[in-house]
């Protein structure tokens, strides 16, 4: 039976494997040739759920009553909804939540800065996956969370991006049964004349035949600092599928990024789009805040987002043309011609500081956040969170939109994205995006991105005293 990557979000598994240091494959672990009967798998899960959710209860209130935890991330990790939990969780426990949002383009170096220094915040917030290790030393700067009650309800393979040599130390408080994919406003692309581009050369005559009609093509927020190189890393998964074995030899320092001519194609191709006008005049300068309403107001047909920003999109006050859900389909942006879907486990994750005087409140606070109806409260009021990787008997808001466009996609043609699958690659992702944007204004080449990567690459390699380097 050809297994469907939206039997895993239902189930809410995505149990994708690769090995870390040694370097694996991008290819999703197999799993049983047969799923279980939804009638026979109902039972197990609704009595795990009934346990998860009795375990996840929030302790009582103690001695922290009346102290405050200071919750420090990047922007757009925290939705509005957990800090609207945050007065829930003062109301019930008397621990004030204290919400340190930091642009993105400065929370790294600021709290590193702050860990190295011995002032870490009671709660940090950082990226799952490989530089948890290397880059943020969670064995020193994070609690061990291995023992929690919520584990039981929480994703083994999220616990193993979060855990370094079999203890967690983070929770995935995220959507990371989606990724972000490109969504597209169908009556544009019908006045258009345009189709669903699933190669590089369709993409570049569906974009032309926009721009013709009055439209900008594709809404491209790179003031952020954050979102252009997703542009390509979410079509990264096509470089193994096409060269396989090149994510082992970049993870063994075989081979360079500047050595692999279709690193070099991917990103020429979007200075390309960029070139030619297809991500408007001001891209340089759009933020990824305003990204739903642009789409809302059908002056630009398509941006990359979460699937769950459909809702948003319709809801907004500048859907003046009353668009509906329907009105909104998912593509996959074709950059060296990508059909495989980008599977992207690894996401924003809460650890708390292990130099912290308030751990158990941090404690309180996390086991709060995964409440049965505090999980629900999230996906029911964040635009873009349709499910978190747990299991507390929550109800995912996955829509038909979504579940079509997963369910064209079984494992064959589906990968991990490239910061998930490449050693030393997401601790520079602020750099790489710079990078890129000095490339569209003609101040870099994209062989001086590419270097860039690999000389990056080798001092964060050096610096965790990685062999493959020496």
């Amino acid at each position: 039976m050809k297994r469907k990557l939206v039997s895993l979000v239902l189930c809410g598994i995505m149990t994708v494997s690769l090995a870390a240091c040694g370097g694996g494959s991008m290819a999703p672990a197999a799993a049983p040739s047969e799923a279980p009967a939804a009638e026979e798998a109902a039972p197990a899960a609704e009595e795990k759920a009934d346990e998860a959710a009795d375990t996840a209860e929030t302790p009582a209130a103690d001695s922290a009553a009346g102290s405050t935890i200071t919750v420090m991330a990047s922007q757009d990790w925290v939705e509005d909804s957990e800090q609207e939990l945050g007065k829930k969780f003062e109301e019930e426990t008397g621990i004030h939540v204290d919400y340190q949002i930091v642009p993105a383009d400065q929370y790294q170096d600021l709290l590193l800065t702050r860990l190295n220094s011995g002032e870490g915040p009671d709660i940090w917030g950082a990226q799952s996956g490989f530089a948890l290790k290397t880059t943020y030393n969670v064995e020193e700067n994070a609690v061990d969370l291995s023992n929690e009650p919520w584990m039981s309800s929480y994703s083994t393979f999220s616990a193993e991006q979060t855990g370094v040599d079999g203890k967690n130390y983070g929770l995935t408080y995220y959507d990371t049964t989606t990724d972000y994919y490109m969504i597209y406003n169908k009556k544009l692309f019908e006045a258009a004349g345009a189709t669903v581009p699933t190669t590089y050369a369709e993409l570049l005559d569906t974009c032309d035949k926009l721009a013709k009609s009055g439209v900008t093509p594709i809404y491209e927020p790179m003031a952020d600092g954050w979102h252009l190189l997703m542009m390509w890393t979410g079509n990264g998964q096509v470089h193994e599928k096409n060269n396989p074995g090149v994510i082992d030899k970049l993870n063994r320092n075989e081979t360079t990024f500047a050595a692999e001519p279709e690193m070099k194609q991917a990103i020429e191709q979007l200075k390309e789009l960029y070139d030619k006008g297809y991500f408007g005049d001001n891209a340089l300068s759009d933020e990824f805040a305003d990204a739903e309403g642009y789409m809302a107001s059908g002056e630009f047909a398509i941006c990359m987002l979460k699937p769950g920003a459909i809702k948003t999109i319709v809801a907004s006050d500048q859907n003046t043309e009353g668009y509906t859900e329907d009105d909104f389909g998912i593509f996959l942006l074709p950059i060296c011609d990508n059909q495989y879907l980008n599977i992207h486990p690894t996401g924003p994750s809460r650890f708390i500081y292990s130099g912290s005087p308030n751990i158990e409140a941090a404690k309180q606070y996390l086991s709060f956040l995964l409440e049965k109806d505090n999980v629900q409260y999230l996906i029911d009021n964040a635009a873009d969170v349709e499910n978190i990787p747990v299991d507390v008997g929550q109800t995912p808001e996955y829509s038909k939109t979504t579940l079509d466009f997963l369910g064209s996609y079984d494992d064959q043609h589906s990968g991990m994205v490239l910061q998930d699958v490449v050693l030393y690659f997401n601790e520079q992702w602020m750099d790489i995006n710079a990078d890129l944007a000095a490339l569209f204004i003609g101040d870099m080449t994209s062989d001086d991105v590419l270097k860039g990567i690999d000389d990056r690459r080798t001092q964060l390699a050096e610096a965790a005293g990685d062999p493959n380097w020496k």
